[in-house]
């Protein structure tokens, strides 16, 4: 049996939560009573005046007051209960309830139990006697259409209540897990990182070989044209050497270069063996110096006029035809 001390504290604190009652419209007169009557276990017949006291203590101002007028005339319980709903109960409450049932949903994140407490209440509130049929019936009208789909498939199986919540609770659960399944197999399948190699050829080239070959091959082929385009107006028979271009080298991260320098040393070294003396600078037309070292050069372009070609198909170059 328990300790008569341990249950007066916890009648207490449930006591202690109860919202007071100030006689205000707004208020609920039957969630009152009902929760005075779980704490009290009060009945229709009960006689103890230490069930008033309870009552007393949660009426505030004007409720309040009224008790302490009429304290007298309330003989049992169902005295005072009677009293109270008379004066406090109003006549729109049940449509007011039943507008709120019709329009309860259950939010995307409230837990399945909270709602069905919820909308039994207000179903209970409504009717007291309300079937369990008609309850499940209002249950699954504030479902969304996927949650009430399986619901449904149990339908035959339930009977009552309990066998509603049971079978709902179910189903959260199994949704709850796949749910969180479907997010970490989501995750999982996103790489770390997201690096386009057409975005540094280089890189692309030392990946694929044929590209890479391609690379040197197309750097060659640019180091011989330029090398053409500068010493056009050089003697084939001047004796200069041709040199061909130095291999290219590669780093640790596998990016293709020409040692620094090298393209123009082997330019300068190209240039200053040949005679200059019966070479006329096709920028300016005089011979004591070479073209690509011509004062009056343009800085892009063509370098002497700085139009979008090359030197020698410049229109201007008349002194030279």
């Amino acid at each position: 049996m328990a300790d008569p001390a341990i249950l007066a504290r916890a009648r207490k604190a449930r006591f202690d939560d109860l919202i007071s009652f100030s006689g205000h419209p707004s208020e609920d007169v039957e969630r009152f009573l009902k929760s005075i009557k779980n704490i009290t276990k009060a009945t229709n017949e009960s006689e103890n005046h230490e069930l008033l006291e309870i009552v007393r203590g949660k009426l505030t101002q004007s409720a309040g007051t009224w008790f302490d007028n009429n304290e007298a005339k309330f003989r049992k319980w169902s005295d005072f209960e009677t009293a109270f709903r008379n004066r406090y109960f109003s006549t729109t409450i049940t449509p007011k309830k039943f507008e709120q049932l019709k329009q309860r949903q259950r939010k995307s994140d409230e837990a399945i139990i909270t709602y069905c407490d919820e909308v039994i209440n207000l179903c209970r509130e409504v009717d007291p006697d309300m079937s369990d049929s008609t309850i499940i019936q209002h249950l699954l009208s504030g479902l969304d259409s996927k949650f009430r789909k399986e619901i449904s498939r149990r339908e035959s199986a339930m009977n009552s209540l309990d066998e509603f919540l049971k079978y709902a609770k179910i189903e959260q659960d199994l949704n709850d897990t796949f749910d969180k399944v479907d997010t970490l197999s989501i995750n999982s399948q996103q790489p770390y990182f997201d690096y386009s190699h057409s975005s540094n050829p280089s890189l692309t080239a030392a990946i694929d070989p044929k590209k890479q070959n391609y690379e040197n091959t197309k750097r060659n082929n640019q180091w011989r044209q330029s090398t053409r385009i500068q010493s056009s107006g050089v003697k084939r028979n001047s004796g200069a050497e041709y040199t061909r271009p130095p291999p290219l080298s590669s780093n640790s991260t596998g990016r293709n270069f020409l040692p620094q320098n090298t393209y123009y040393n082997k330019m300068n070294t190209f240039q200053s063996a040949t005679p200059q003396n019966n070479v006329n600078c096709k920028i300016c037309g005089r011979k004591n110096h070479r073209t690509i070292d011509c004062f009056h050069k343009q800085s892009t372009g063509c370098f002497k006029c700085g139009g979008n070609h090359m030197l020698r198909d410049c229109t201007r170059l008349s002194n030279f035809q």
